[in-house]
């Protein structure tokens, strides 16, 4: 573990109630569980977490940190302190909340991910979280602009996940940093909106950061800049989105197609 500051936060819960389809496929009962070329998820993400250079703390948030355990490496790691388990809520907002809670807002400023993000590496997270020191960020969240996804793996459009603005369409990254107790707030969005914008979803986040805010993003009436600007107003932090140049922080293991995508994309890398 390097001496950066960080402490961050892995979402590996599977949600109550549901079944994953990854992972029933793949006869696990979490998806974080399954390897991905010859690795679990799960490792793969806490590995990389672990080796940037912004990060000091790992804690992973799980139902049951036996189910975590079951992974040699993940074992090996807790057994020689380098992470902390922490128990997951109900839901992804009261998960992280409820984790910043156990941890001890103490260790703030938090690095938020979640355990299928098995492209991102140090360099990408220590890039998101340097800018979110730049910019003074009290709250932040990472996106790539899709020209590069698909100038980068074209005819991917249905692998990221897509948000239209004036200035170009661009995909959720998973990243997201909180550095103040004021920003704690922003854990809503998650519980009102699931993550920054599941369409079915999209009208619970009018409760939350306003109608006008809400009808400029609906309509794609704002700027990347602009959005920023609208959550800072609505939430009354100083929020920030962070451009992302990897084409790779986009991309998770939502579901079988992404799935194969990545490992081909780590069968090229780990040659």
């Amino acid at each position: 573990m390097t001496n950066g500051h960080y402490t961050a936060i892995i979402l590996a819960a599977q949600r109550p109630g549901i079944v994953n389809p990854l992972a029933k496929a793949y006869s696990k009962s979490h998806k974080c569980l399954i390897e991905i070329n010859g690795i679990a998820m799960l490792q793969r993400i806490v590995k990389n977490t672990m080796a940037a250079s912004n990060v000091s703390k790992i804690v992973i948030s799980i139902e049951d940190a036996n189910i975590a355990l079951s992974i040699p490496e993940i074992k090996r790691l807790f057994d020689d302190g380098a992470i902390a388990f922490v128990k997951s809520e109900l839901t992804l907002a009261d998960s992280i909340v409820g984790a910043i809670e156990q941890v001890g807002i103490e260790h703030m400023p938090f690095f938020v991910t979640t355990a299928d993000n098995c492209l991102h590496t140090p360099e990408i997270i220590d890039y998101f979280l340097n800018q979110v020191r730049e910019t003074g960020a009290e709250a932040a969240f990472a996106m790539t602009p899709d020209t590069l996804v698909q100038e980068t793996y074209p005819g991917t459009g249905k692998i990221t996940g897509q948000h239209k603005l004036i200035d170009g369409i661009y995909s959720n990254c998973n990243m997201y940093a909180i550095t103040s107790a004021a920003a704690l707030k922003t854990a809503e969005l998650f519980r009102q909106g699931g993550q920054f914008g599941r369409k079915e979803k999209r009208k619970a986040l009018i409760p939350v950061v306003g109608l006008w805010s809400f009808f400029l993003y609906r309509y794609g009436l704002l700027t990347f800049k602009g959005m920023s600007k609208q959550a800072s107003r609505a939430l009354k932090i100083k929020a920030r989105g962070i451009k992302m140049p990897f084409a790779d922080a986009p991309i998770d293991a939502d579901d079988q197609i992404s799935f194969d995508f990545i490992e081909a994309r780590l069968k090229e890398r780990e040659v």
